[in-house]
Formats: C-alpha cells, structure tokens, sequence
C-alpha cells in the first residue's frame, strides 16, 4: 500500500515559526521565516536571503547570501555569515560572445578565518593565455594584499569598492569590461 501524501497542515502542525534576522553588519534585517518544532533545532540551518531584501538596494538583485542560524532568541533567529553567490542569469548575461573570460579561486587567509573567493573579469576582447595569467596573478595579489575582517570583506565587496579597485588596476594590463566576485564561502 503505497504511503499517503504529507497535506500541508500536517506537515506545519505543532511548528513554530521563527523570524531569520540578518548578521549584525548588515543591520540584522529580516532575512526570511522557516517553522521549527523547537528552536534548538534552528542552530545551524542555512538560509538563503537576496541582498535587495535586505539592503533594499535595486542594484543589489543578482546578489544571494548565505547565512547559518548561529543563536536564536525568542522568535528571532541570528545568524552569521556563510557565503554569497551570483545568480546565473546575471553571470549568463555579463559573459557574451567575442569577450574574454577569466576566472580565478584563491582561499584568503583573513582575520578572523578563511574565506574562499571565486572571481570572474570580462575583457573586451578574446585574451591570449599570457594576459590570463597576468590577470589572474594581480587579483590574487590584490585579494591578498589586505588582512580585514570577514565582515569588513563582505562589506567591501557589496558596496562594490573591492570590484572598482580590482577593476581599475585590471585595466591597466588589459581593458576591463566587468569584474565581479561571483562567489564566497566561509570555510570552518
């Protein structure tokens, strides 16, 4: 006898819900709800918020960050940072043909922890392999060169001071069209 399907009052009967607020540098924002039986099992469920929510930033709309329940009080859940990543179509539409693409991944040794970072720089034009590797080279540099916190990191780049800087010494190796951190991840 095959089992009966979950009605969706079953399913959230007896959960309570709980309010998912935003780490404190980003103004500890609603981040979104999730139900829980109890609140000790929220510690440790990832969630998944856009930065336009949060910041209220139109701008900001390709931009989606991880956090991970770090205490809960009351109804509120606060988190900490987990990671952040472009959406696809965003990357799908900054990528285009007759463009040049590299891309990199570097581990930062930060403050407070590691920090893998995932870049992608769009060139005007189609790079032979030694312009890759002159610009790959100075983004690894240029990543490494500061030890900030993971907080003032992420702060950086959302603001887009990071992408600029990186942006224009790029520029003076080869033109530049786009450069984005495309992806973060805290690693424990």
């Amino acid at each position: 006898m095959p089992a009966r399907p979950i009605k969706v009052k079953e399913k959230f009967r007896g959960k309570e819900w709980f309010e998912i607020r935003a780490p404190k540098f980003l103004g500890e924002g609603a981040a979104g709800e999730t139900p829980a039986l109890d609140a000790n099992l929220l510690a440790g469920r990832t969630v998944e918020s856009n930065l336009f929510e949060i910041a209220n930033d139109p701008s900001k709309f390709h931009i989606k960050l991880f956090f991970k329940v770090d205490s809960v009080n009351g109804k509120n859940a606060y988190t900490k940072f987990s990671g952040h990543e472009c959406t696809r179509d965003f990357i799908s539409r900054i990528v285009q043909k007759r463009t040049g693409v590299v891309e990199t991944n570097d581990v930062l040794e930060l403050a407070d922890g590691k920090l893998r970072v995932k870049t992608i720089a769009i060139c005007n034009r189609p790079t032979k392999s030694n312009i890759d590797s002159k610009i790959r080279k100075k983004i690894s540099e240029m990543l490494k060169a500061e030890k900030p916190t993971i907080e003032k990191f992420v702060q950086d780049f959302i603001s887009g001071k990071t992408q600029n800087a990186i942006r224009n010494e790029l520029s003076k190796i080869y033109p530049i069209r786009v450069f984005e951190i495309r992806k973060t991840e805290v690693l424990e």
